[in-house]
């Protein structure tokens, strides 16, 4: 009889035990054939009898959470086919075949090229050390009255080296319980290029306000970030550098972002102005744009004062 293989799921890396003997016992008492030590496993839960005839028996030998079956408790199951997916405890083990085929090879970040963006520390620190220039010219740009350079280190700290720390610490911390190892460098990339991307299209969005004399650009891109851009960079990391199946990782991407999109969009002012009349800029303010089709031609002083001229008494000019 060919051996089988017992696949018991862990977070990373799973375990697989060789099913080779005639009767193999499973529990969390030293003297099984496998051990599996979570505390809802009985000390002597399971034993797999493979018969001379080829047959396959499952014998529950649990009386607290007894062994399941797809989703139904068994006492005695003989197998007819492979793979089978079972329940002992809390742990889910699934019994297979030598043969059973395996996923295709998922390629390193950065494909083992040292000089790829996810290959090498020296991108993380480049593009880290480029946030940090990018945001020191945008405080130099707006330092309007006077420029400090106490004042300019305090604003990179709290603000660029503060918020791309938070991030990546708080991702490395998820991915380490998710995959169960740590990819600091193409975190510390993947975070710096988001980053990047925020700080080009907000310059973009700004633009694209003055030039349509309208707030709806601005609008658009802050609730897109927070619902779809940032889950989606998420959701990519998790599958292409973590190896996470695409589902789960969509489902964990939308989970992880959702205390950053909350709070976000409920404080921000975009939200409220579209909850009341105020609006921060000022009434002209929409009437800058030399875009803007709503303006009517101009006329100098000497027209318009010929015109008041020529009205009668409680008329209005057009």
């Amino acid at each position: 009889m060919d051996s089988l293989i017992l696949e018991i799921s862990t977070r990373g890396l799973h375990r697989y035990e060789p099913i080779d003997d005639e009767v193999t016992t499973l529990g969390r008492a030293l003297d099984n054939d496998i051990i599996l030590s979570d505390p809802t496993v009985a000390p002597h839960h399971l034993k797999i009898i493979r018969h001379q005839d080829g047959r396959l028996e499952l014998i529950n030998l649990a009386v607290v959470n007894p062994t399941r079956v797809g989703t139904r408790p068994i006492d005695t199951r003989e197998l007819t086919r492979l793979p089978v997916d079972i329940e002992v405890g809390r742990v889910q083990p699934q019994l297979l075949a030598r043969d059973n085929p395996v996923a295709e090879t998922r390629p390193l970040a950065g494909n083992g090229r040292r000089g790829h963006l996810f290959g090498h520390p020296y991108w993380a620190i480049l593009l880290a050390l480029t946030c940090i220039c990018v945001d020191a010219l945008d405080f130099y740009l707006n330092s309007y009255n006077s420029f400090k350079w106490s004042d300019l280190l305090k604003y990179l700290l709290r603000e660029t080296v503060l918020t791309i720390g938070a991030f990546v610490l708080a991702l490395s911390i998820l991915e380490r319980l998710l995959v169960n190892r740590w990819e600091m460098k193409q975190m510390l990339t993947s975070v710096s290029l988001v980053y990047l991307m925020f700080a080009g299209a907000s310059v973009i969005v700004v633009g694209l306000d003055y030039l349509l004399s309208a707030s709806w650009p601005s609008t658009l891109f802050h609730f897109g970030w927070y619902l779809a851009i940032i889950p989606a960079a998420i959701a990519i990391y998790l599958i292409h550098i973590s190896h996470i199946k695409r589902e789960r990782s969509i489902v964990l991407a939308l989970l992880i972002a959702s205390p950053i999109a909350v709070p976000s969009i409920l404080q921000s002012p975009e939200l409220q102005a579209l909850l009341d009349n105020f609006s921060s800029s000022a009434s002209y303010h929409n009437r800058l744009s030399h875009l803007n089709w709503h303006l009517h031609d101009s006329v100098s002083i000497d027209r318009f004062i010929e015109q008041a001229k020529e009205l009668e008494p409680g008329e209005i000019a057009d």
